[in-house]
């Protein structure tokens, strides 16, 4: 019976990293390739839809299959903090909350303009952003509390003038602050 020597182990535990990190590149591959698909713009958060399954054959072996999970994903990567230009407006009714919003986006690295009444009082508080800057509006979205289904694209009037500003936030009426 031959020794097995220890390159072999070697040879063999690199073999298989090599596989493993070959098989997540082609799950991430596929997540990408169905966002694609999905008729998704950069910059825009795209569903990738329901669970899928997809199956990965070769030729030494029989096929394996992979589950993709349902997810929704972000084309794009968001800038340093400090690249950003926020401007935040009060739209909850109550005295405080744009200053306070501004505070928190400053003492985040957040480059910020004067804080602002919005026109209106709203119910959910809402990230806008200008084209290219969705993956911005999500981290800033993360660090402020708004959920994930308030920020949209910047409409022509989202409730205080946005002046240079990337993003512009409203808080309305669920928040926290102030």
């Amino acid at each position: 019976m031959e020794r097995i020597e220890r390159h072999d182990v070697i040879n063999a535990a690199l073999l298989a990293a090599v596989l493993l990190g070959m098989a997540l590149v082609l799950l991430f591959g596929a997540r990408s390739l169905f966002a694609t698909l999905g008729g998704g713009d950069e910059g825009e958060i795209v569903d990738a839809g329901p669970t899928t399954t997809v199956a990965a054959p070769t030729t030494t072996a029989a096929p394996v299959e992979t589950t993709v999970p349902e997810t929704t994903t972000t084309v794009g990567v968001a800038r340093p903090a400090n690249e950003v230009i926020v401007r935040v407006g009060n739209g909850a009714g109550r005295g405080g909350i744009a200053a306070a919003g501004t505070d928190i986006a400053r003492n985040s690295g957040y480059k910020t303009l004067s804080a602002k009444n919005a026109d209106n009082i709203i119910e959910n508080s809402t990230i806008y952003y200008v084209e290219g800057y969705a993956p911005d509006a999500e981290a800033f979205a993360a660090i402020m509390g708004v959920a994930p289904a308030n920020i949209l694209p910047m409409p022509e009037n989202p409730g205080i003038p946005p002046l240079e500003a990337h993003l512009v936030v409203i808080f309305g009426q669920d928040t926290d602050l102030g």
